[in-house]
């Protein structure tokens, strides 16, 4: 796709000037990495003059020595001592190539040339840089001549700002991580001399291996080879961590849950609406129906973080966390960079979902204070979770306990666009609540109906339900029962001992009721009091006082 990209962009005259970002050194094909495939499909068939590489360790280089003497005839031999030289010195002399013979000009590692952030602070030698590379990207004498600038770097964030400006026409390229297929093809390549057992299919080692470059996938394929065991998912997803952790460690968290839905008591509209509109169609590759995002309202305790991680074990998609502490920084646009960096991490594990615990304190406009820093990430993070390419592949999925707080622009439809409402249990809940936390810590227990039991815990949350039941153990292990089990006596003395704490219930509850679009979504008792707004108003204004 990439590739497409480039071409279509070249070809139509829209600019003779990229900057090729993110997967830039895994093979293209089965064999061939950018460099030699861009040769091979794009150079080869153009008549190219002179193709030149630079980077600031190794200088300027060519493919073939004629193609030196080409240009050393062009600069009158007088950059022949400053092919090593910073790009202070050569730029001129590659500004002579390129306006004089057909020239592809290969710029390595691009960040380390136009490092970001404030201008103020870029040395001479940058400053210098920036404007040659910016001044080529609207040269009408280049254009002409037909000569071309390739840029690369890793990380499109790392790389000044400037350069990207509307006034200037060096255009992006984004080289995204193979696809499922792809990485199929390439499994079954690597695969063919048969020196690896395997202890799945090809499909499934395709589907595993989301987020992994090719390079990546080969190493596992070694890796392998070298410790001779076969290649099972546990050791895929053991080296993809490493991987993952390695590359994106410094700014998301990566989460691999223990439970299901069937590990979670209650909730069974949305457990059901998240299988129905996001499991299923997704594996059915049917799109339509998945919406863009999803935020959780509900009073703290409720399970919505529990019902995030039961998702991800149920739908068998990868899952990552927005911890905004790790991406943070001190210094000018450090943030802003990591923040894009995040994202693009994220995107590398399609399907993937991406979880965004308490968003009202995560994503705000910000104000002057902190220097747009909070303003820039908000716009960046809007940007992309609208972004409707990444439907049915970027689960974005929220949880708040004040959606009150969000901003207008993070709630409105193409965004979090369906709210769905993560209440307090219900009493039969309540009782499943209490058979599930038993059975996860496999503590013992006589007791076979748990319904007295919720009646008594009444307004209490999942979680503190959860705390009930470790109290009950600690008093069972304090008096030495058979096996600490946990009797009905001990269960209800737990109980009284443990009294629910969550604070502003009602108001959260009525908050989240308030914010739901979806009738089907809300239990029963709710259900009238979403038409009648006026009703709604004055119960949360009365929690309010």
């Amino acid at each position: 796709m990439w590739y497409h990209e480039f071409l279509n962009k070249y070809k139509a005259g829209i600019s003779h000037e990229f900057l090729l970002n993110f997967n830039v050194r895994d093979l293209v094909d089965n064999c061939r990495y950018i460099d030699r495939f861009l040769y091979e499909e794009f150079i080869k068939q153009r008549n190219f003059g002179i193709v030149a590489f630079y980077d600031i360790s190794t200088g300027l280089t060519f493919l073939e020595p004629g193609m030196e003497k080409e240009f050393n005839m062009i600069t009158n031999n007088k950059a022949a001592e400053l092919v090593y030289s910073l790009p202070s010195k050569i730029f001129p002399y590659i500004d002579m190539a390129l306006k004089n013979t057909k020239t592809i000009l290969f710029i390595n590692h691009i960040e380390k040339i136009i490092p970001s952030g404030d201008i103020g602070s870029m040395s001479i030698e940058e400053r210098m840089a920036l404007i040659w590379l910016s001044e080529w990207s609207i040269s009408p004498k280049i254009s002409t001549v037909g000569s071309t600038i390739i840029m690369m770097t890793d990380n499109i964030a790392d790389v000044s700002r400037e350069i990207l400006k509307s006034s200037y026409k060096v255009e992006p390229i984004l080289v995204e991580l193979p696809g499922e297929q792809e990485r199929k093809t390439y499994i079954e390549h690597l695969l063919k001399d048969n020196k690896v057992r395997m202890d799945l299919t090809t499909d499934e080692f395709a589907k595993l291996s989301s987020g992994l470059s090719k390079k990546s996938i080969k190493d596992i394929k070694l890796k392998a080879e070298a410790e001779e065991v076969p290649i099972s998912f546990e050791f895929i997803k053991e080296k993809k961590h490493s991987v993952l952790k390695k590359e994106y460690g410094d700014v998301l968290e990566f989460i691999y849950p223990e439970i299901g839905f069937e590990d979670i008591g209650g909730m069974d509209k949305a457990k059901n609406y998240l299988l129905k509109n996001i499991v299923e169609p997704i594996k059915k590759n049917d799109l339509r129906r998945v919406p863009m995002g999803i935020l959780l309202c509900g009073p703290s305790g409720t399970g919505k973080t529990l019902l995030v991680n039961a998702l991800a074990k149920s739908s068998g998609f990868n899952c990552v966390k927005i911890d905004m502490s790790r991406i943070l920084g001190q210094y000018v646009g450090e943030s802003e960079k990591n923040f894009k960096k995040c994202l693009l991490g994220a995107q590398s594990q399609q399907p993937v979902i991406v979880f965004v615990d308490e968003i009202d304190t995560t994503f705000r406009r910000g104000d002057s204070g902190d220097h747009g820093v909070s303003r820039n990430i908000f716009s960046e993070f809007l940007q992309f979770a609208s972004n409707t390419n990444n439907r049915g592949k970027v689960i974005f999925i929220a949880a708040t306990n004040r959606p009150d707080l969000l901003d207008a622009a993070l709630k409105r439809a193409g965004r979090f666009d369906k709210k769905i409402p993560i209440l307090m249990p219900e009493e039969k809940e309540r009782a499943e609540i209490f058979r599930i936390i038993i059975e996860k810590y496999k503590f013992t227990t006589d007791i076979t109906d748990f319904m007295p039991f919720a009646q008594t815990a009444e307004n209490y949350t999942g979680a503190e339900i959860e705390t009930v039941v470790r109290k009950a153990y600690e008093i069972a292990c304090e008096r030495e029962l058979p096996e600490s089990m946990i009797t009905s006596d001990v269960l209800n003395q737990a109980i009284g001992k443990c009294r629910p704490s969550t604070k502003q219930i009602e108001f959260m509850t009525m908050l989240a009721v308030n914010e739901c679009d979806d009738k089907d979504l809300l239990p029963d008792q709710y259900k009238d009091l979403i038409d009648d707004r006026e009703r709604l108003e004055e119960l949360l204004q009365e929690q309010l006082l």
